[in-house]
């Protein structure tokens, strides 16, 4: 695509590779993923819009404006990043080029582990004049960027989310669970019974099995 891309009304787009020359926006309740791929503009979300970056690369900037969200997994960005108007963003992957805004009561949770800081919540008072933070994201990828927050924003720093089984893997670990304790209650039993061995003939004793 040589020019822009827009995504309006409670649409879809997924972008898993090719290219779009201009710049990519999420308007009025739209949902953009973006997988793979080159975006040559920048990514826009806007209007209560979903935006989600796993991979791919985007040229320019990523905005979140304007009451969207915007969760960043993977990927790589050619410029800024800015958080804007009541936005919401997640940041735990990828990559930012330059520095991270926060603006007008936009809220940045960003999960990793911090060289300096230690987890919290972080306003236009720690933050005004912008801030080097260092650190690695929760995917591993190292993380040197400038952050400023203005304006009633806040950046939270918190740590990587522990992964949650799927239903299937966690009922196999029920399953398990229960298999041990019914065997270990077996061989209590078991145990009980030795005092009686002593009570059973040796001719006997080759016909009766024991849990050991």
């Amino acid at each position: 695509i040589g020019g822009d891309l827009q995504a309006w009304d409670d649409s879809t787009v997924t972008v898993s590779g090719g290219t779009i020359g201009g710049d990519l926006e999420a308007d009025y309740n739209s949902t953009v993923t973006v997988s793979g791929g080159l975006i040559g503009g920048d990514l826009v979300g806007n209007s209560n819009s979903t935006v989600n970056v796993s991979g791919g690369t985007i040229g320019d900037d990523l905005y979140a404006n304007s009451n969207s969200t915007v969760n960043v997994s993977g990927g790589s960005i050619g410029g800024y990043l800015y958080a804007v108007g009541n936005s919401e963003v997640t940041i735990s992957g990828g990559t930012i080029g330059t520095e991270l805004y926060a603006y007008y009561e936009a809220t940045v949770t960003i999960f990793g582990t911090f060289d300096i800081f230690g987890y919290g919540i972080f306003d236009s008072g720690n933050w005004t004049n912008g801030t080097t933070l260092t650190g690695t994201l929760a995917d591993g990828t190292a993380f040197d960027n400038e952050v400023l927050i203005y304006q009633s924003a806040t950046v939270t720093l918190a740590a990587p989310v522990a992964a949650v089984p799927e239903p299937a893997t966690a009922a196999l670990a029920l399953l398990g669970a229960g298999g041990v304790k019914g065997r270990v209650k077996l061989r209590r039993v078991a145990k009980q019974k030795c005092s009686a061995r002593c009570m059973i003939s040796p001719a006997r004793r080759r016909d009766v099995k024991f849990l050991s």
